[in-house]
């Protein structure tokens, strides 16, 4: 086993939120007389927190200008969210799956999420019961992810440090809080950003499926290892075994 401890991201990771989140944040831009947005450029928004992702939606300069109205809209965010969140969402094929295996195999399972904690614990439960030993989204007390104390306050509560626990996570957000915290990580190109992405910030590994994350963790042949850094994508360099990785 090369890890025993993972820990994921959940949007865009575990669960395939975003035309929730895209509903939520139109009705609030709608209501306010603001152009809305598609869902491929919600992808790009999410990832950061609600305040930076209602800040990206808001018409340019309107959040620094106008602090109350910008604090009135994030209110307005997470009642539209808690509304809807559970329209389309659900996890990405293989997923149940990958989890399943691992945790057979006896490896602990965590969720970092830059969600609000309120939204993380729920999903979670709902989701994906009896999976995972903890869940932490955005609380008081912790800046957001990539910022590393509330990555490594998680580590401690999963009684683990960071070379014995892979991170996994779909954006460069993600990568930068595996790295932040000293961590290897492995992104995901079914999530938001892409493989593209993930390879210019730096992913130590890239999963085309949830099977990848399954044999990377348990020692096996699977996922691609990024040789590229902030170069260039992931090449065809050895797998976590040492074996030669699947051409991607």
């Amino acid at each position: 086993m090369r890890f025993t401890h993972v820990i994921f991201d959940m949007d865009g990771t575990l669960l395939d939120t975003i035309n929730d989140l895209a509903t939520a944040a139109n009705q609030v831009c709608a209501a306010h007389g603001w152009p809305t947005h598609t869902v491929d450029e919600y992808k790009l928004m999410v990832g950061n927190a609600v305040p930076k992702l209602v800040e990206r939606y808001m018409p340019a300069g309107l959040a620094a200008a106008d602090p109350e109205l910008y604090a009135q809209t994030m209110a307005e965010q997470r009642a539209a969210y808690d509304a809807c969140k559970r329209n389309t969402t659900g996890p990405y094929p293989g997923i149940l799956a990958m989890l399943d295996a691992l945790h057979t195999a006896g490896v602990r399972l965590g969720v970092l999420s830059n969600k609000d904690h309120s939204a993380v614990m729920p999903l979670a439960e709902e989701y994906f019961p009896g999976r995972f030993d903890t869940a932490q989204g955005l609380a008081a007390g912790f800046a957001p992810k990539p910022d590393p104390a509330v990555t490594r306050a998680l580590l401690a509560r999963m009684e683990t440090d960071a070379a014995r626990t892979l991170y996994v996570g779909d954006s460069d957000v993600d990568v930068f809080t595996g790295h932040n915290a000293g961590m290897e990580v492995c992104g995901v190109a079914w999530g938001f950003r892409g493989r593209a992405e993930l390879a210019a910030a730096g992913a130590d590994y890239i999963a085309e499926t949830p099977a990848d994350i399954t044999r990377l963790v348990l020692g096996a042949n699977g996922a691609d290892e990024n040789s590229g850094g902030q170069t260039g994508g992931a090449n065809n360099a050895s797998g976590p075994d040492g074996a030669a990785a699947d051409p991607r």
